[in-house]
């Protein structure tokens, strides 16, 4: 599904009408340019899951966590940024492997591309994000969903 943005506004509704989807299926992979608008669009998502402190980008530290309720259930939102991340074995080290099977966790992960085939691999369902740059203020995204036989 292709989606025109034109403001955050329409961001921000567009994320506040995924909010189940990301729930269930626990992985967003935020792929698209620097300066595409992925650190922004993880912050609409965490606002939307009420998370209060400001959500910021990861970059140096790679991994911000923080916890949540939804539906009177507790999550953690797990806010990782692959941009400094040259090989996929580098992921690995990260303790990912462990934390990706536990249900209460939910993962937006900037530079996702750079995950996305360990994923398939390991046939784990995700949501993908692809923005593109039209102009300053407008973003094509690109919404897919993983599937597995």
């Amino acid at each position: 599904m292709e989606i025109l943005i034109k403001n955050l506004k329409e961001a921000k509704k567009f994320f506040k009408n995924l909010k189940n989807k990301i729930i269930s299926k626990r992985i967003v992979l935020l792929i698209g340019n620097l300066g595409a608008g992925k650190t922004t669009y993880a912050q609409l998502i965490a606002k939307e899951f009420k998370i209060k402190e400001p959500l910021q980008s990861p970059t140096f530290i790679l991994w911000q966590k923080y916890e949540f309720k939804f539906k009177n259930r507790k999550f953690y939102l797990n806010h990782l940024d692959l941009y400094r991340i040259n090989k996929p074995q580098e992921i690995l080290k990260l303790d990912l492997k462990n934390e990706l099977k536990k249900k209460e966790n939910i993962f937006l992960i900037e530079w996702g591309e750079k995950i996305e085939k360990y994923l398939k691999r390991k046939k784990i369902k995700f949501l993908k994000v692809e923005i593109k740059i039209l102009n300053k203020d407008q973003r094509l995204l690109e919404l897919n969903e993983s599937s597995f036989n």
